[in-house]
């Protein structure tokens, strides 16, 4: 089933219009994400590997949590839904602080566009790994990086085309 979303400016003002997911997609109409990134007391980012069935960007690192906003949700409330969908963490909205919001625009290689008015959260915690109940439909693998990791992974094409946008993070990474 599609889901709706709420149609933005590229500002990230509401218009009131709802389109389905696939429409926006296809049609390069901006809509709200929400982005999470978990990192660890040691400095480490949690990051999920997305699923080989995802239409976008499969096998791609991804950040902790990511998602559309949808209808009638805050984009606290999405980063927190999608951090549990994906991962089974349950984190609290006072724990996240939001360390930017961005637009990324892109053209896919599947003929999808990007439009995304994007919020980026950050929590500081503590997670064992262990623990983490991935969504096997959307994530295939979950692991903790360092600084020097990430680094890698994004020059190496590694990670999802959104990442680019996402160095404030590294502000907080060891």
């Amino acid at each position: 089933m599609d889901e709706l979303v709420e149609v933005l400016t590229e500002d990230g003002k509401q218009t009131g219009e709802r389109i389905n997911k696939s429409i926006a997609h296809k049609e390069g109409i901006c809509h709200g994400i929400s982005a999470i990134a978990l990192i660890n007391n040691n400095g480490r980012l949690l990051i999920q590997k997305r699923s080989s069935n995802k239409k976008t960007e499969p096998n791609k690192w991804d950040l902790s949590g990511a998602g559309h906003i949808d209808i009638d949700e805050t984009p606290e409330q999405a980063a927190i839904r999608e951090l549990y969908e994906e991962t089974g963490i349950k984190i609290k909205i006072e724990e996240l602080k939001l360390i930017d919001i961005y637009l990324n625009k892109a053209k896919l290689d599947n003929n999808t566009f990007i439009n995304h008015f994007t919020y980026l959260f950050l929590i500081q915690k503590d997670i064992d790994i262990n623990s983490i109940k991935i969504q096997e439909s959307e994530v295939s693998n979950i692991a903790f990086v360092n600084k020097k990791k990430y680094n890698e992974l994004f020059n190496n094409k590694e990670m999802v085309e959104a990442i680019k946008y996402c160095n404030k993070i590294l502000d907080y990474m060891k």
